[in-house]
């Protein structure tokens, strides 16, 4: 006796759900596309406003180290330090998007603040993948220097091979000028200024007090970057301030040594109070930077504190109007890529996964 098929077997109603997969997957490519395709670079959106201001300065994110990127209103290009040498290459992804997406072509000023592993690490990684045409690197000799260089000012060394290959990569950079970062040096135009304010001193106890302290000025728009100086480099300046020789004042202050209560006393954020204070660090780290004593001091002067760890790589441009503009407080929600990828996936799944409920006749009826 033949067997009587279940009326009220699911059913699966194929034509609807694979018209939804199709929406699905067109939405989905539809994002991708708009967020750069294959070549999709977060910070790219965000920065699209930028492209057409003369000035940008960029925190990247590095984790536990410091890296900075500006594109100069002469049209110049500086990287402030590097971050340290693990696996990814996020320095290098980082500026290869942003210089294909603004058309930049090489890195003129290459500034290396110390020599510790966390900003130099990825030194020789810029080298080979940029063309560098200056490097500013601390009083402090590699260990390969030593062989061939004369030391009449009686530099330190140091003998970590980070650093050394960092070094070693520029001599090989043809035509790279390579230059010690000293007090006072200056790159300028009309309505610009990169000024060296520190150091002045051949030695330093410390390596973190080799950081130079640079101001960087753009109209009337002030940004303060210390590498890790402590309060050794912090009393350098702050001395040539109170003197009346320079003036610390900053909107922007890049916070030393990723917030270490080493660095930033209370005086010498007095004297700079900062409107944003950009800590480089992440969220969770071995040191627990920044350190409450700093974040006191910090929110003291009533600072912004900013944090990569929290928001990513950090964009800040001056709009025409003399407005410090923050492009991660400006762009809202953005699609990230993998998270897309997950959401279409997990839709998918969901239309063809679950049975469609079908509804039984009334025997009654």
């Amino acid at each position: 006796m033949a067997q009587k098929k279940n009326k009220n077997k699911p059913k699966y109603y194929f034509g609807l759900r694979a018209g939804l997969t199709i929406v699905i997957l067109a939405v989905m490519f539809l994002l991708f596309f708009l967020c750069g395709g294959v070549n999709y670079f977060k910070p790219a959106i965000a920065f699209n406003s930028f492209k057409e201001l003369p000035f940008e300065i960029h925190f990247i994110d590095v984790g536990l180290g410091d890296s900075i990127f500006m594109r100069l209103p002469d049209g110049k290009t500086m990287l402030v330090d590097c971050g340290p040498n693990v696996k990814s290459n996020t320095v290098v992804d980082y500026l290869d998007e942003l210089f294909n997406y603004e058309g930049i072509k090489s890195l003129d000023y290459f500034v290396l603040t110390h020599q510790d592993a966390d900003h130099v690490g990825k030194g020789a990684a810029i080298f080979e993948n940029f063309v560098v045409k200056n490097l500013y690197r601390p009083k402090v000799l590699s260990k390969s220097e030593v062989e061939f260089l004369p030391n009449p000012n009686g530099y330190k060394s140091s003998d970590t091979a980070t650093y050394d290959n960092v070094i070693m990569a520029a001599y090989n950079e043809q035509g790279c000028e390579i230059h010690y970062n000293k007090k006072d040096i200056k790159f300028y135009d009309d309505n610009f200024e990169v000024k060296f304010l520190s150091p002045a001193l051949n030695d330093y106890s410390n390596n973190n007090d080799y950081s130079p302290m640079i101001m960087v000025t753009y109209n009337s728009r002030k940004f303060l970057l210390t590498g890790d100086g402590e309060t050794v480099a912090e009393d350098e300046v702050l001395a040539l301030h109170n003197k009346g020789d320079i003036n610390l004042q900053a909107d922007v202050l890049k916070v030393a040594h990723h917030g270490s209560k080493s660095s930033s006393s209370a005086k010498f954020l007095a004297a700079v109070s900062p409107s944003y204070a950009i800590i480089s660090a992440p969220i969770e780290n071995r040191w627990s930077f920044p350190n409450e004593e700093v974040v006191d001091r910090l929110n003291a002067v009533n600072a912004g504190i900013l944090q990569t760890g929290l928001l990513g790589s950090i964009a800040i441009s001056v709009d025409s109007e003399s407005k410090i503009v923050i492009a991660d407080h400006e762009t809202g929600f953005i699609i990230d890529v993998p998270f897309l990828f997950v959401g279409a996936t997990v839709g998918v799944l969901i239309v063809w996964g679950i049975p469609a409920k079908v509804k039984k006749k009334d025997k009654n009826a």
